[in-house]
């Protein structure tokens, strides 16, 4: 069993980067993942959007006023 997930992060500061973090309860990766924005409005964050056949999850870059984290899937 592979405790660790592969993303890939589309947009923002980090476009192209390829991150690997531990893998949540449930095997899944957690999302959101913030973004430090020195304390600015709206918040910023990478939201998990899909995983690719090969196993990498793609995670979007967007604003957002809040951040709640999502159930691991």
């Amino acid at each position: 069993m592979d405790l660790h997930t592969r993303i890939e992060l589309f947009g923002g500061p980090e476009d192209g980067r390829e991150i690997t973090l531990p893998t949540g309860a449930a095997g899944g990766p957690l999302s959101p993942l913030p973004v430090p924005r020195d304390g600015e409005e709206p918040m910023a964050a990478y939201v998990k959007d899909h995983q690719r056949p090969h196993g990498v999850w793609i995670y979007k870059y967007t604003l957002t006023p809040s951040l709640q984290q999502s159930p691991v899937q």
